[in-house]
């Protein structure tokens, strides 16, 4: 594993080093030999040496000679010097040349190996140290893209990082940014069109696609800082690369902005909507103002163009509801009394408003979504189910694909209303069954906790109103009925089959007071605990 020279003008002592001592124990696998100081650089300039073991006093370049050599070449060698002669200066100069070990002819064979042992055991440990640094350095290089994007949308979102901490991740992740520079966010917008024509991972493609051509474009005036938020937007945050340069010229970044519009426009056969936010300090006011710009962009119904905010257009914008969803009748009115021809009505009017220039932004499709969402889960529920055992997790939350284009959020409505419309009367009543069951079995597995309308309702993922409400259109009782009925036919079975004592009995059956549950067993039965028992 490692490589030794032995240099000294005795040769009979180099000779007598090289084959006596047990190198190879150490971990010594090729040992060289010189007799003088030229033999011993040239050995070195042809071959990788660990270890240096040299006499000091030798003709022509003595050992110390040697080592300094061996030291202006910067190579990494460790150096045992041996001298016949304890004398002050040439253990000064050995110090002065990071020598490790100097020892006094003659040397015992147990001293030198103890001393080569410590040098191996030195260099195993920095190896160790190298590899594991290496290997850090190179999981860090491999990461570095994700981590500056990770970082910042985590100062995007608000998250609380010290400046301390900022900096030396700017540092580490080779972020050009420092705090306190002036930059600008451009937000790229996708049209809806790319939307409708691309899968998931054929948009993650185009994603990357659109900011290197937007990278490629800013890079010689700006500094950049890219994250890419999946089936939403590229945002590049920039600040100008040289104070005299294009700093914040608005015709030079309209220009650049126009280009990368034409070039998306050219190589991707698609529009793009691009957004330039008002100037900000960073880190401070960096999360303020990309929130504003990403919500120019969310409440505009523009799908190709470039923006460059003011901050009066901050000021000045208004989102107006879409008002078709909450005029009566209400969606989940007309849901919950299963009138078709007045829900389809109801969906039409919805996506008209919705198709309307002035309305197809992000933010009305967005508001739309949720509120048809929360519809379809009362009608799941309606029918004793979650909305996703009937149509699958994937199809119930879709935001990120159908948010971007009015076609595609109505095929998501449909797709799921037909399904839940196809939920036929015999599934109805097998669900209903399955559901009634599954609520007895909690019960009777938690009569000696205090079983509620809540806990229950956890338990099966309903609303406790819907769930009370749909348990007596199932089985005539109300829930609390038939608790109380489960805790009698409990306890009453206990009397019969065990000698346990009747406030053990009362703890079984979920009650904290044996006076409660006399009380309430003798209402039931019309005769107390201990008389029902010595029936």
């Amino acid at each position: 594993m490692f490589s030794l020279l032995i240099v000294d003008d005795h040769k009979h002592q180099v000779d007598t080093l090289a084959v006596t001592l047990p190198w190879e124990e150490l971990g010594i696998t090729t040992i060289y030999k010189a007799y003088e100081g030229q033999g011993a650089l040239a050995i070195l300039e042809a071959h990788p040496v660990d270890i240096v073991i040299t006499d000091i006093r030798m003709p022509g370049m003595s050992g110390l000679e040697l080592l300094e050599r061996v030291n202006e070449s910067n190579r990494k060698i460790d150096a045992i010097l041996l001298t016949g002669y304890a004398e002050f200066e040439y253990a000064k100069k050995a110090i002065e040349l990071h020598a490790l070990e100097y020892l006094i002819k003659p040397v015992r064979d147990q001293l030198l190996i103890d001393a080569v042992s410590r040098i191996i055991s030195k260099r195993q440990n920095e190896l160790q140290h190298s590899q594991a640094f290496e290997q850090a350095n190179a999981i860090l290089h491999q990461n570095l893209p994700l981590l500056k994007e990770n970082l910042l949308h985590d100062l995007l979102q608000g998250a609380k990082i010290s400046p301390k901490q900022l900096i030396e991740k700017l540092e580490m992740y080779q972020i050009p940014f420092s705090c306190g520079d002036e930059i600008r966010f451009i937000v790229i917008q996708f049209d809806s069109q790319f939307y409708e024509s691309y899968t998931l991972s054929d948009m993650h493609l185009l994603e990357y696609a659109v900011s290197n051509i937007a990278e490629e474009l800013l890079r010689s005036h700006f500094s950049l800082w890219t994250r890419r938020a999946p089936q939403e937007n590229v945002t590049l945050m920039l600040k100008p690369m040289h104070a005299e340069g294009a700093a914040w010229h608005e015709e030079g970044l309209l220009s650049i902005a126009t280009l990368l519009l034409e070039q998306v426009n050219r190589y991707l056969k698609g529009k793009v909507a691009i957004y330039v936010s008002t100037p900000a300090q960073f880190p401070e006011e960096a999360q303020a103002c990309y929130t504003s710009v990403v919500s120019s962009a969310m409440s505009s119904s523009e799908r190709q163009g470039v923006f460059i905010l003011s901050k009066q257009h901050v000021i000045s914008r208004g989102v107006e509801p879409l008002r078709t969803l909450y005029q009566s009748p209400m969606l989940i009115q007309l849901m919950d009394s299963n009138n078709l021809d007045k829900l389809n009505e109801k969906f039409h009017a919805i996506f008209q408003e919705l198709e309307q220039k002035q309305t197809d932004s992000r933010a009305h499709l967005r508001e739309a979504y949720l509120h048809v969402l929360s519809c379809f889960t009362f009608l799941a529920h309606k029918k004793g189910k979650v909305l996703e055992d009937i149509i699958g997790i994937g199809s119930v939350h879709k935001e990120h694909s159908v948010i971007h284009s009015a076609k595609q959020l109505k095929a998501w409505c449909s797709l799921i209303l037909e399904a839940l419309i196809e939920e036929d009367s015999s599934v109805d009543d097998e669900n209903h069954l399955q559901l009634v069951n599954k609520i007895h079995a909690y019960i009777e597995q938690n009569l000696s906790k205090d079983v509620t309308l809540q806990s229950i309702s956890e338990h099966v993922y309903l609303h406790a109103v819907y769930l009370s409400k749909i348990y007596k259109e199932i089985t005539g009782l109300n829930l609390s009925e038939y608790i109380l009925h489960a805790r009698m036919e409990e306890a009453k079975r206990l009397l019969e089959k065990t000698s346990f004592k009747i406030y053990e009995i009362t703890e079984k059956v979920g009650y904290q007071s044996p006076q409660h549950f006399i009380r309430r067993f003798k209402h039931y039965y019309g005769v107390t605990p201990d008389g029902f028992r010595k029936q």
